[in-house]
């Protein structure tokens, strides 16, 4: 972005040395006993790894019961029936994206 004065403003994309700290949302402060949605876009590798994040929610979360659903295709929006379904089924739902 240049600024007024002509000077550009460059961002590193090194990562942090210290991790920014997030606070837990004051909406879902736990996932114990809760039902968690994983939305598969269909590229490469996000299945696997919605698989291994489940077993992470489930086993190190206390997540009660995760559902899994897949989009059509990653290039197109998701059936309004799957994102229905996913809201009034679920506590949260977490939408995979890989490659």
């Amino acid at each position: 972005m240049v600024s007024k004065d002509g000077f550009i403003q460059i961002l590193d994309p090194c990562p942090e040395e210290i991790p920014e700290q997030k606070s837990l949302s004051t909406e879902l402060p736990s996932l114990k006993g809760k039902t968690i949605g994983l939305l598969e876009n269909r590229k490469f590798h996000a299945d696997n790894f919605l698989k291994e994040l489940q077993t992470v929610l489930e086993n190190d979360y206390g997540a009660d019961k995760v559902i899994y659903a897949t989009k059509f295709t990653f290039s197109r929006p998701c059936a309004e029936e799957t994102i229905e379904s996913l809201i009034e089924d679920c506590d949260a739902i977490v939408h995979g994206v890989a490659d």
